[in-house]
């Protein structure tokens, strides 16, 4: 059997990248090179952090045709439709040149994710950096890219050999954890940023025998912002800036609050149904019902409004209840 990951390196990819998203507290992210959408459509599900949904989404792409995937794939499904989400999504999806920024388009983060690669590497990967970090200036940006070093764990590769050659047929380059470095600390400098290096796919089932890490299968590199950047960015951006494909807006619930005696009776009724089978509920366990959520738009609303109701043991009368916060 060959070597191969558990997860999927590309869904190891789209989890440390949504982690890192959610981590920063970030509402409005846009995806350069978004392609069909995988990571787009990875991102439309809730934040676990209620207090800083993600509440707009973007991508840029040059294809026409991945476009049409991409829209396909973020449009509101059944289950958008029927149990509606408590905060407004909207996506927009641009057609054009990445390297060139989109006017006017402001962000909290940008992700360039197994991008950079398909560009030329002495102009079209500092072109697409400057978009990125000169253009829209996020207060977050991440890149991943191969690490060349790990191929050679794919003998297929033949890594470190004259007969060596890439990942995929339309790689322009590999960088080796140096050269990635490398670039990343530059762009760093250059643009205001702090950045750190990641790696993602540090492992394998079925490895070669010898196998190493190398840092992991894909690189990333997050940058943050500095508090304050003086830098001057002179890079003269030449070219169309990509233009308005498509946009969509996911339905939300947007009925009032339920009256005050309305409202108990539906926490009641939830909260009655978990002590009937655990005696005694968390939180959370009220949290993660659809209904409440909607009525109360964020967690500490619920653990406040908890707090001002009497609490007794759901045992005891067995018309309140018990929350263990």
């Amino acid at each position: 059997m060959e070597p191969y990951f558990f997860p999927a390196l590309w869904e190891q990819r789209r989890i440390c990248i949504a982690r890192t998203l959610y981590e920063h507290h970030v509402h409005s992210v846009l995806e350069v090179g978004c392609g069909e959408g995988n990571v787009l459509s990875f991102l439309v599900s809730p934040s676990p952090n209620d207090e800083h949904p993600i509440t707009r989404l973007c991508g840029i792409d040059i294809n026409n045709a991945a476009l049409d995937l991409a829209y396909e794939r973020l449009q509101p499904n059944d289950d958008d439709k029927r149990d509606l989400r408590v905060d407004p999504l909207s996506v927009q999806l641009f057609h054009g040149d990445a390297s060139v920024p989109v006017p006017d388009l402001s962000v909290d983060a940008v992700v360039c994710t197994e991008v950079i690669e398909h560009v030329d590497e002495h102009v079209g990967a500092p072109a697409l950096t400057h978009a990125v970090l000169g253009g829209y200036n996020p207060l977050l940006a991440v890149f991943t890219t191969p690490n060349a070093e790990f191929n050679v764990n794919f003998p297929g590769l033949a890594y470190g050999t004259p007969d060596a050659r890439f990942r995929d047929d339309d790689h322009k380059f590999e960088w080796t954890r140096e050269q990635f470095r490398s670039w990343a600390e530059g762009a760093a400098d250059k643009y205001g940023y702090t950045v750190e290096i990641r790696g993602i796919g540090l492992s394998m089932r079925n490895p070669i025998a010898g196998f190493d890490p190398y840092g992991g299968c894909t690189q990333m590199a997050v940058f943050t912002r500095n508090a304050v950047d003086s830098t001057t960015h002179s890079d003269v951006v030449t070219g169309s800036p990509p233009r308005l494909y498509a946009s969509t807006e996911y339905p939300v619930f947007t009925q009032p609050q339920l009256s005050s005696i309305a409202l108990q009776k539906l926490v009641r009724k939830f909260a009655l149904d978990i002590c009937n089978t655990q005696h005694a509920f968390q939180l959370d366990d009220l949290w993660d019902i659809l209904e409440i959520k909607q009525q109360f738009k964020r967690c500490r609303a619920l653990e406040k409004w908890l707090d001002t109701q009497a609490t007794y043991s759901a045992s005891q009368t067995n018309e309140l209840y018990t929350v263990n916060t």
